[in-house]
């Protein structure tokens, strides 16, 4: 368990990673990699453009440092954008010289080779998980190198713990405390009927009603950029209904809910959104917690089917919401949205299993 826990969190950081890559793709222009290249630049519009998009995806995907980084004229490795929030005590403007101790990274991303961590490294400043991409012109041209960081200290120390505990007594606490949660909570939200105009019915969870009910109300209120959203999509639904019926691929839904919903922490209200599509929303921004989340659904949802459905598996995504606004909101959609495909992209890279 500890193992198949620990990778899950390995295969997290990586699909956090891949993420950021994509996103910084599609929001970064090859060109500013000539017209910005000192602290003087930091004026235009260009430079601005280019540092809210990775301060915005930096706090959305939970990175710790995110930068991009190429030559001067003078063949030094330098910072390009960096982003950090400007008054950071580590923010390093336009045109500042790349630290010694990353420099090998950066020539390694800036020759055409990503570098992605294979386990977490144990570094004097703590557990992270680092990866360098080359950033590419479209003529195939490196022009420029992206930097991510992943702060694990919280990640590794949870997984520890779960590898010296005893496994029996996890099993007895979480299904005890997962029964009263459960009871609790809907009793909470619901101690006298069931909302049916709200509520899924195969699955007893809200529904798409709900779920757009609830961050309308939720931004009229100013409190969105207090949640986390996670997405959640089936792996494989077609391929189940086909061969197996439509009861079972019923079944694979409900299954796929109960594992969404098991998790004995009260901290999240899980939604049925589509036909095997689901959104999980959490009304904090702690990343390791939510981690430990995904980690806990997955594993639950192969628990749960092995009897049924041997392949059932998810793949999850999830980003931060930095605002109130629907343009903020919708950011944060698609960020979840594309970690999520990243995700599944992984599954069946790995699986070998038709795209189906």
């Amino acid at each position: 368990m500890y193992n198949m826990c620990y990778n899950y969190m390995l295969d997290s950081l990586k699909t956090r990673a891949l993420v950021i890559l994509k996103y910084v793709e599609n929001h970064l222009q090859p060109s500013y990699f000539i017209t910005i290249t000192t602290n003087e630049d930091m004026e235009n519009e260009a430079y601005q453009d280019a540092y809210m998009s990775l301060s915005y995806a930096r706090e959305a995907i939970g990175a710790q440092y995110l930068y991009t980084a190429t030559y001067n004229t003078q063949d030094e490795l330098i910072y390009h954008i960096d982003g950090l929030p400007l008054d950071h005590e580590d923010f390093r403007m336009p045109g500042e010289l790349i630290e010694p101790e990353f420099q090998e990274d950066i020539k390694t991303a800036l020759s055409g080779e990503s570098i992605m961590s294979g386990d977490i490294l144990h570094t004097e400043w703590g557990d992270v998980f680092l990866a360098c991409y080359p950033f590419y012109s479209e003529d195939g041209q490196v022009v420029g190198a992206i930097g991510v960081e992943f702060a694990a200290t919280a990640e590794y120390e949870l997984f520890s713990k779960i590898r010296v505990l005893v496994p029996g007594v996890i099993t007895l606490t979480c299904l005890i405390a997962s029964m009263l949660s459960r009871i609790l909570f809907r009793r909470i939200s619901n101690p006298k009927f069931r909302d049916i105009y709200n509520t899924d019915a195969m699955t007893g969870l809200k529904n798409r009603i709900a779920y757009d009910i609830d961050i309308k109300n939720f931004m009229h209120r100013g409190i969105m950029d207090n949640y986390t959203l996670v997405l959640a999509d089936l792996n494989g639904l077609k391929p189940v209904n086909d061969k197996l019926g439509h009861n079972t691929g019923d079944k694979y839904i409900k299954i796929s809910s109960d594992a969404l919903s098991d998790d004995p922490n009260a901290d999240y209200i899980v939604y049925r959104i589509g036909g095997d599509e689901f959104a999980i929303l959490f009304a904090h921004q702690n990343i390791p917690r939510i981690e430990e989340y995904i980690v806990y659904a997955k594993l639950k949802l192969v628990e749960f089917s092995q009897d049924i459905i041997p392949s059932a598996s998810m793949s999850m995504g999830m980003a931060i919401c930095m605002g109130n606004t629907v343009k903020e909101w919708e950011k944060t959609q698609e960020l979840a949205d594309a970690q999520m495909y990243a995700d599944k992209e992984k599954f069946y890279e790995q699986t070998k299993r038709p795209r189906r």
